[in-house]
């Protein structure tokens, strides 16, 4: 029913319409991005640095089976989640877009939300770019950059990328290099605000009309629908307004937890754990796919 709120939705079509957007004239060349994994919620922040950069940013297409089958030969094993054994396909469709260099960064950090004991990536989201170098040959054709980036201080991601880009694509002042970081925060930080913002709407939409309320919620990556089978449309056609849980985890804050909270993703499912357990209009769904961490 497209008329009810559906917080999947409204992430993966704004996500793709970045496509062909941006304020660089593509002068340093084409840098291709994996639609994938932690990328479902950091491309604002990525696309914005690029674009500012002058890089004609390319993202990989829409997830399906015969993309994981154009990667699934460089996978070495199964003892990964679908999300990650999407990704080497993701990489053979941007190579077949030649472009000049595929951007995949090492990140043991995500962004610290003041939820919880600490804020780390899991360890698939944080290093898989050093599998996919590893084991698909076809990468060394382009500029295959998957460097190690703290993203929660934009001093030292500005001396990171100034370091790391150096003389590549025709060189960088690190005044620009700094200017593209300052963006990414701030395109960042709109994304997510849109995204509270949408959700809370959601909510005021769904109690006014007297319709219940669903938190969809698992990992960024779930609003792929290759990955969330389309279980938001299930969910809207019986009637319920789809939130996700970064999308309304804000509103229960960092409450106590009797565990080692230091995943970010977890933490948002805690939190919107709770804001269910306290409202009786809402119902919690967690959607998995693999059973890692507290699943």
């Amino acid at each position: 029913k497209a008329d009810i709120p559906d917080l999947l939705k409204f992430k993966y079509d704004h996500l793709r319409s970045l496509q062909g957007k941006g304020q660089g004239t593509g002068a340093r060349g084409r840098i291709g991005i994996p639609f994938g994994l932690n990328m479902y919620e950091n491309l604002p922040f990525w696309f914005e640095l690029f674009t500012s950069l002058n890089f004609e940013v390319v993202l990989s297409p829409e997830s399906d089976r015969a993309l994981y089958i154009k990667g699934q030969q460089t996978i070495p094993s199964d003892t990964v989640c679908y999300p990650a054994k999407l990704l080497p396909g993701h990489v053979m469709a941007l190579l077949e877009e030649n472009v000049d260099a595929i951007f995949y960064p090492c990140m043991s950090y995500n962004f610290d939300e003041g939820l919880a004991d600490n804020h780390y990536n899991c360890p698939v989201v944080a290093y898989y770019s050093e599998l996919l170098k590893g084991n698909m040959e076809s990468v060394r054709k382009v500029e295959f950059l998957h460097p190690y980036l703290n993203i929660n201080s934009q001093k030292e991601l500005t001396r990171e990328l100034y370091a790391f880009l150096g003389d590549r694509f025709g060189g960088f002042k690190k005044s620009e290099v700094k200017r593209a970081v300052r963006k990414a925060f701030e395109a960042y930080g709109r994304w997510m605000a849109d995204i509270r913002r949408e959700g809370e709407a959601a909510l005021k939409w769904a109690r006014e009309r007297g319709n219940r309320i669903m938190i969809l919620c698992g990992r960024p990556y779930h609003t792929d629908p290759e990955i969330g089978h389309g279980i938001d449309k299930l969910a809207t056609s019986l009637g319920f307004a789809v939130v996700t849980e970064d999308s309304i985890a804000a509103l229960t804050g960092n409450a106590p937890v009797n565990v080692l909270n230091q995943w970010t993703y977890h933490a948002r499912l805690y939190a919107a754990a709770r804001y269910a357990a306290d409202h009786d209009d809402v119902q919690l769904v967690q959607l998995v796919s693999f059973g890692c961490g507290l699943d």
